[in-house]
């Protein structure tokens, strides 16, 4: 227990830096969660088009349970004899006038002059023939209680227009995109935690600022007692100072909130208790000065995600003309299947298994469709032209963010040399004016001018180098560098 206690409290007191907080908040950040489970979902779907390229393999079967049997005929049959010479030597060998007694063999006949004329049936207009054989229609049923059946097949795909190529095309840029996305989403948190983590760095500065104010005019306080027991002073400058007092006692209690605050707002960002009390490694420091500005712009047009983003839209969009032209070119494939039955169809209805291979090509070609195929052409090409519009148009929004951020730049690092100079000419002020309060040459209005000056001179520091660290940040996010 108390290794445990040891080790808790020893990990409350670490300092994290920056680029930790940056790393924590990247793996606890739902947003990037969400991002990357969508990339990986794409990249799924790509990996899903690309098997279209190859042949597909399924199987199909079935079973039923037959309550009847199975009947040929509808009623018994009569099939008629035909002797054999009639089937050697065709229709010419019936002829009554050369073959009068195959006729009268073959057929019911009606001489005629001693020439044997077949009669026919006077309902349905056949002829009659001198002999039939009986077919019963109880001898042509089937008792067939169970019948199994399945198909083995395989299909490949030998020309489908472009439609599988385009396809996983459109799978291949889509993941593409998201990838894109998942940077925006990555670039926006890093963005915010940079905000959270330099609000706890200044709110700490600002609470500091406030208790060093608050040690001086206590000081101050101090000095005037003693000068006031004394009967040096009025009470009224001693009461001046303790208004004074209170007022700087309410701003360090504001302070203090606001640090809570924010440090709840940055563990939320890293995924800690919201209660934890986390130590900073980074400090303000120093503002650096710019250099070669030019190079942000051309690199914002390379390593920007929004604009590698809506240009993989443009590769969508131009994939996806290419399908819905597939849409009206011929499709060809090859395809073989393995037929397996039970009762076996080749060999009498046997309640047996039989099989049978067979192979193929199939063939679709569109002949006409009423312009419907020039009509969905202009579609998706307006569809491609309104992408790469919006892409210009980001990019010219783009440029105009890189400037901007620059600018920025520039007038925080200017900010930052104003007020730094203000700050030290301020406490220049303020010592000057204390040790002319010592020597009575100064009065405690004079003191309390000077230690406002001082404060606000400070405070206005703290705030430069905070928007300059933001700005920073934003300037590195403006041309889609990688700054985690």
């Amino acid at each position: 227990m108390l290794l445990t206690l040891t080790s808790g409290a020893a990990t409350s007191q670490d300092k994290f830096t920056l680029q930790e907080c940056r790393k924590m908040a990247m793996e606890n950040n739902k947003k990037i969660a969400i991002a990357r489970e969508n990339e990986n979902m794409l990249g799924s779907l790509e990996k899903s088009a690309k098997t279209l390229f190859y042949p597909n393999i399924s199987f199909n079967g079935g079973y039923f349970r037959m309550n009847k049997k199975l009947s040929l005929f509808s009623e018994n049959m009569h099939l008629p004899v035909v002797p054999n010479e009639a089937y050697q030597d065709g229709l010419s060998a019936l002829d009554p006038r050369t073959n009068p007694d195959l006729v009268r063999e073959t057929f019911v006949t009606t001489e005629v002059n001693g020439v044997p004329l077949p009669r026919t049936d006077p309902k349905t207009g056949k002829p009659l023939f001198e002999r039939y054989a009986l077919l019963p229609k109880d001898e042509a049923m089937f008792d067939l209680k169970n019948i199994f059946f399945g198909n083995l097949g395989v299909k490949q795909p030998i020309y489908m227009g472009g439609k599988i190529r385009h396809t996983y095309n459109m799978a291949q840029h889509g993941r593409q995109m998201m990838q894109a996305r998942t940077r925006i989403s990555e670039a926006e948190v890093i963005l915010q935690t940079d905000k959270r983590y330099w609000k706890v760095v200044s709110t700490k500065e600002k609470v500091k600022l406030a208790e060093d104010y608050l040690r001086r005019i206590d000081t101050l306080l101090k000095d005037l007692r003693n000068l006031h027991s004394e009967g040096l002073i009025t009470n009224n400058k001693v009461m001046k100072v303790k208004v004074k007092k209170n007022k700087i006692e309410l701003q360090l209690m504001k302070a203090r909130n606001g640090l809570k605050l924010a440090r709840m707002a940055l563990n939320q960002s890293v995924g800690l208790p919201m209660d934890t009390t986390i130590q900073l490694a980074d400090s303000l420091g120093q503002a650096d000065q710019l250099t070669n500005p030019g190079a942000y712009s051309n690199q914002a047009m390379e390593q920007r995600p929004e604009l590698d983003a809506l240009e993989q839209g443009v590769e969508i969009a131009k994939s996806g003309k290419e399908l819905m032209k597939s849409r009206y070119l011929p499709n060809i494939g090859f395809m073989a299947n393995y037929t397996l039955s039970n009762p076996n169809p080749w060999n009498g209805l046997e309640s047996e298994f039989g099989g049978d291979v067979n192979l193929g090509v199939f063939i679709n070609i569109p002949i006409y469709n009423w312009g419907e195929r020039k009509h969905t052409i202009q579609a998706v090409e307006h569809k491609k032209q309104a992408s790469i519009k919006k892409l210009e148009h980001t990019r010219e929004l783009v440029s105009m963010e890189v400037k901007k951020s620059i600018f920025n730049y520039n007038e925080t690092v200017k900010k930052v040399e104003m007020t730094r100079s203000s700050l030290e000419q301020a406490k220049e002020n303020l010592d000057l004016t204390r040790d002319n309060f010592d020597e009575g040459m100064a009065t405690t209005a004079d003191v309390l001018e000077a230690q406002s000056m001082w404060q606000e001179s400070y405070a206005d520091y703290i705030e430069a180098a905070t928007e300059y660290r933001i700005e920073k940040t934003r300037l590195l996010k403006a041309p889609g560098f990688i700054i985690l």
